[in-house]
């Protein structure tokens, strides 16, 4: 597995689209939020478009939005037309063989916040997996079967709230199915066999994730997984 190479881009025109992405959410302009997003994606890929334009950009709109500054309508369209990107960017990768590749991402219950699970499956798309996301608030008897009716080789739980640490006895069930990786504060504290800390830099996470080789049993990898630099493919 590796990731698919993309035209390189500097600094300069990262800042830009950054600019440009900002102004289209500060004006409401979803057409033009959706043309430049889909643009900058097939000129620069998932990895540059996730964590280079629009992570730092949800970020900004976030930050003012509890200051004040933005109006929750900006975070809601801008939420909304994203999710209208992702879609159009992952319908041409449903043809990506499920077999042996599934990654399975979800919010855990009380987790109401799952735009960045649907960015970090492009990512993880580009690196030849196949990622099934289940969304925000998903139960824990809906994950775990989640897990065993695919197959999958990995799970990635997000959050903000790190509940987990009260439930190491269901993360130790969930690890014993396939390993188990937290992204954000969620694994803020946690030490559990086969669960995993995700790192915050979004490129080093997806290649963690695609380090886990197909076929390895989820016993095998109760230690952390070493990350591997992603190769052509």
């Amino acid at each position: 597995m590796g990731t698919i190479q993309a035209t390189p881009v500097s600094a300069e025109i990262v800042l830009e689209t950054r600019n440009d992405v900002f102004d289209a959410i500060l004006g409401l302009d979803g057409d033009l939020l959706h043309h430049d997003l889909v643009a900058y994606h097939d000129r620069f890929g998932s990895d540059s478009l996730v964590a280079d334009v629009l992570i730092p950009v949800l970020r900004n709109v976030g930050d003012m939005w509890e200051q004040g500054q933005l109006g929750v309508l900006h975070e809601h369209h801008a939420s909304g037309i994203i999710r209208s990107v992702i879609g159009t960017i992952r319908r041409p990768a449903f043809s990506t063989s499920a077999a042996g590749n599934v990654v399975v991402l979800a919010c855990p219950p009380r987790e109401l916040h799952d735009l960045p699970n649907h960015l970090f499956s492009l990512m993880l798309l580009d690196r030849g997996l196949a990622p099934v996301v289940l969304g925000a608030n998903t139960p824990w008897k809906a994950l775990t079967a989640a897990l065993h009716s695919t197959g999958a080789v990995s799970c990635v739980l997000s959050g903000v709230n790190p509940v987990l640490i009260h439930r190491y006895p269901l993360l130790s069930r969930l690890a014993s199915i396939t390993p188990i990786h937290l992204a954000g504060p969620l694994g803020d504290g946690v030490e559990v066999a086969g669960v995993h800390r995700l790192s915050d830099d979004w490129r080093a996470a997806a290649d963690d994730i695609a380090a886990v080789k197909v076929g390895v049993t989820a016993a095998a990898l109760l230690t952390p997984v070493p990350a591997q630099p992603p190769t052509a493919g």
